[in-house]
């Protein structure tokens, strides 16, 4: 055989490969149909030539040519309607359209039991089911049917093109295989952008991928083309791709484009200036919408809350009529539609009023919430009190750490209950956690008062809490339990009672006339005045001592007027006698001077417990510097002594007791005949009452400070002392890590061991150490330091915050208001209370979301 002669096999293969090829090349090619218009009857004809003027368009239906075969395309010019009409061969090509047409649109041969492959959508026309509902879900631009509405034009271009352009890192449905030997080519992302002449890169925003088909459409062509185009129909051509560039700056695309723009603005509609009028009728209740949300934010933040024109409209509509003094808008808007009843929308109404207050109140909340969220860790407060109308409203804090460091308390509701058991409570707490969106795992504190059903070891709130979630520490509240310590000094001894009694009662008799207050304050030089006691809060005994002691002699001298002023009553002169005479003893001086001293460093670590920022680690110690101060005055009696005997020369030089009659005790028959022992007035007073009073003060606060010991332990490691070695580092940072195992690792000790030498001395504070470690962006570095550090800060120490919240609530829901429902006291509260983050919101999208809702006049 020659060799050179070629097998048929390879004759074959060859023939295989030239009509592959030729394929290839014929699909290349444009079809002869481009370059013809299809003939249109009368009807056609006006929905084209509708179709081409968008401005003027008020059509319903567009329809979208379809690709026909090249004996259905005939040129304009040489035949007419009628000569088709007498074609023989019209009905062999007319069977041929639709059998085209009824394959690109999916639809099933009526003769043929299988369906045709579909790419397009179907939509239902059920009665009652909106027909252009599929505008609202659809993102494959493949699946649009072949006519759309103009009214699902509209929803469509106001989604835009992002809503359809599916974009990915690759396009495994574009591949496309051209046979044995072709190259298989897809679409990519380099296609999606195009570069100006200047060399910059564009991306074509138009061009929309549909992970159906693999092909890519325009969305202007799509939407308002008349003719025949690829990117209407869908193109595929990989290896052909500058095509895309080309029907970029066809003349086609460039209308289409046009159209899109107009349609977008409106303008484009024959509606177009009842668009306008809309608008600018939404715009106008806007404007007044904005105005009202800014009176209520103003009122909210004050928790203040009504008949336009009169003098008792109340806050809010007196505060519109003020401000349209100054504002033209608001002023025409009150001519217009003010005080014109019910049945004419002004957005002045209470129902207005209240709706915003509602949504205002939810947008504060949400906006809490997500701080929390962001946070991770938070801590509960909850403390409770009876409103006017006698319903108990227990208050909810939330105490957590921000981004930038900073502590932070805020009030999220308050939540009226019945049952006051410990169990009930529990389940009240973890309801508002869930019903926020937190996750109690998450919570890593909480603190209460020290009542029982708070505070109980074994049925109390902490109890059932930490059976949920064993990472939830219990605090109780140091500023409450500092109160808790005063009352029991002065129960324990019956003298500091009876000197606290005469304290109300001169309170009293000044503020019972203000004859009397006149006389004994203002007409004299005393500038400090007495407070009525309290047995909560001792700033007020505090504040009382000090005027009592600063002023003693004045007040003295002001009391024995009165008690000899003849133009006085009797009952007056009375009172101020016997008040004098209380004055004048030794031991009403000692105990003012003796109180005073006492309870003015009560009163300043008080104000520092109150504090949101105060931590698990400072309040303990300023507990114990408390301690040791008072334990100091048990050898200072003579000091407190010797100034209340100088205090003025009215006051008695002898005690009570020296000066009463010595009662002889009976001496029984199996008594000692020892005599006892017996004190002067001095040391009686000493023994029985100072020493008793320190004693007690001292005693309770070391039982105070046995509540924060094991936390304090805990977290002392993060304070790094000098003296501490890295031995006993080791160990506590290893205790700390064990105690909170779903938060830190054993790393921790290696952390802190390296991030000790790294800041500075001054810097050893939790707080300080941790916004030392955001500014440096050091998280990813101490990442078990971050997390114990905002573990630290999120412990709370007192709910002091819920007391502030209830000063709120009685403002809130006066005598006034004492029906009020508990959601617009709660949104009421939430802007009152949380006034600096409630001017840190924006409203606006609030406005347009309420003006979007309450719009009824919608597009044609």
């Amino acid at each position: 055989m020659d060799p050179k002669q070629q097998s048929g096999a390879s004759k074959r293969k060859a023939k295989k490969i030239k009509e592959a090829n030729q394929a290839d090349f014929l699909k290349s090619v444009p079809l002869i149909s481009n370059f013809f218009e299809k003939p249109l009857n009368m009807s056609e004809t006006s929905i084209a030539n509708v179709s081409s003027d968008q401005s003027s368009s008020n059509e319903d239906v567009i329809t979208t040519g379809l690709v026909s075969p090249v004996s259905d395309y005939v040129p304009l010019q040489t035949q007419s309607g009628a000569e088709q009409e007498c074609q023989p061969w019209q009905a062999t090509t007319d069977q041929q359209q639709k059998d085209h047409e009824r394959k690109v649109a999916g639809v099933s041969d009526p003769q043929s039991d299988q369906p045709a492959a579909s790419c397009e959508c179907r939509f239902s026309n059920e009665e009652g089911k909106d027909p252009n509902s599929w505008c609202e879900t659809v993102n494959d631009p493949a699946l649009w049917p072949s006519t759309i509405t103009d009214q699902a034009r509209s929803i469509l271009v106001s989604r835009g093109e992002t809503a359809f352009q599916n974009r990915s890192a690759k396009y495994p449905a574009s591949v496309r295989d051209r046979g044995i030997g072709g190259t298989s080519r897809s679409f990519t992302n380099a296609l999606l952008s195009c570069s100006l002449p200047n060399g910059q890169t564009v991306t074509r925003q138009w061009l929309l991928y549909s992970p159906s088909t693999g092909c890519v459409y325009c969305f202007a062509c799509k939407l308002f083309s008349s003719k025949h185009n690829t990117f209407v129909h869908g193109f595929s051509d990989w290896k052909h791709s500058e095509r895309i560039g080309e029907h970029e700056g066809s003349v086609e695309h460039r209308a289409c484009m046009l159209a899109l723009y107009n349609r977008s603005r409106g303008t484009a509609t024959i509606d177009s200036d009842i668009v306008k009028q809309i608008d600018a009728e939404r715009q106008y209740w806007r404007d007044v919408l904005k105005r009202v949300v800014a009176v209520i934010q103003f009122l909210g933040e004050r928790g203040l809350d009504e008949l336009l024109g009169s003098a008792h409209n109340g806050n809010f509509l007196g505060i519109i009529e003020l401000l349209s003094k100054f504002d033209p808008f608001l002023a025409e808007h009150l001519q217009r539609f003010g005080g014109k009843g019910k049945g004419s929308v002004s957005y002045l109404s209470s129902t207005v009023c209240e709706e915003f207050i509602h949504l205002m109140g939810q947008r504060t909340k949400q906006a809490i919430v997500n701080k929390i969220k962001e946070s991770k860790y938070f801590s509960v407060i909850v403390d409770s009190t009876p409103d006017l109308a006698h319903v108990d409203q227990p208050t909810f804090i939330f105490r957590f750490v921000n981004n930038d460091a900073h502590v932070v308390e805020r009030f999220l509701a308050f939540e009226p209950i019945e049952n006051h058991s410990g169990d009930s409570l529990a389940e009240c707490v973890v309801a508002m956690v869930e019903n926020l969106g937190l996750d109690l795992s998450n919570c890593r504190g909480q603190s209460y008062d020290n009542a029982s059903n708070m505070s109980g070891k074994y049925n109390g709130v902490q109890a059932h809490l930490k059976q949920r979630n064993s990472l939830i520490c219990y605090v109780p509240c140091a500023a409450h339990s500092l109160n808790l310590v005063g009352v029991n000094a002065v129960d324990s001894s019956p003298e500091a009672g009876r000197f606290f009694d005469f304290v109300q009662a001169m309170f009293t008799f000044c503020a019972s006339s203000t004859h009397r207050w006149r006389k004994v304050f203002r007409d004299t030089d005393i500038k400090l005045t007495l407070k009525s006691l309290s047995g909560t809060r001792w700033s007020a005994r505090a504040e009382s001592t000090k005027a009592l002691w600063k002023y003693y002699a004045q007040l003295r001298e002001a009391l024995n007027d009165m008690s000899k002023d003849m133009e006085e009553k009797c009952v007056t002169r009375s009172e101020a006698s016997a008040l004098c005479d209380k004055l004048d003893t030794l031991e009403t001086a000692f105990m003012a001077y003796f109180w005073d001293t006492i309870l003015q460093r009560f009163q300043a670590s008080s104000l520092q417990l109150q504090k949101h920022d105060i931590d698990i680690c400072t309040a303990p110690q300023l507990l114990l510097s408390l301690r040791d101060f008072v334990a100091a005055q048990r050898d200072n009696f003579e000091v407190f002594e010797g100034a209340a005997l100088n205090v003025t020369t009215a006051v008695s030089q002898e005690y009570r007791h020296d000066l009463q009659r010595t009662k002889k005790r009976k001496i029984m028959s199996d008594d000692s005949a020892e005599p006892g022992v017996a004190f002067n007035g001095k040391d009686k007073f000493r023994i029985e009452t100072f020493n008793v009073v320190i004693d007690k003060l001292v005693s309770c606060l070391n039982h105070r400070l046995n509540a924060y010991t094991h936390l304090t332990e805990l977290f002392d490691v993060l304070f790094m002392p000098d003296n501490m070695s890295n031995s006993e580092l080791i160990l506590k940072a290893n205790l700390l890590a064990a105690a909170y195992p779903s938060d830190l690792n054993m790393s921790l000790a290696d952390e802190l061991i390296q991030y000790k030498s790294f800041i500075t001395e001054k810097e050893k504070h939790p707080s300080k150490m941790l916004k030392t470690m955001i500014n440096l962006n050091l998280q990813s570095t101490f990442p078990n330091v971050y997390i114990a550090l905002r573990l630290f800060l999120t412990v709370p120490i007192t709910n002091c915050e819920g007391e502030r919240s209830f000063s709120k609530l009685a403002r809130i829901k006066n005598e006034l208001r004492i029906r009020m429902r508990q959601n617009r006291l709660n949104s009421l509260s939430l802007l009152a209370i949380e006034s600096d983050l409630v001017r840190q919101l924006n409203f606006d999208e609030l406005v347009d979301d309420f003006a979007r809702k309450k719009s009824r006049k919608k597009h044609i």
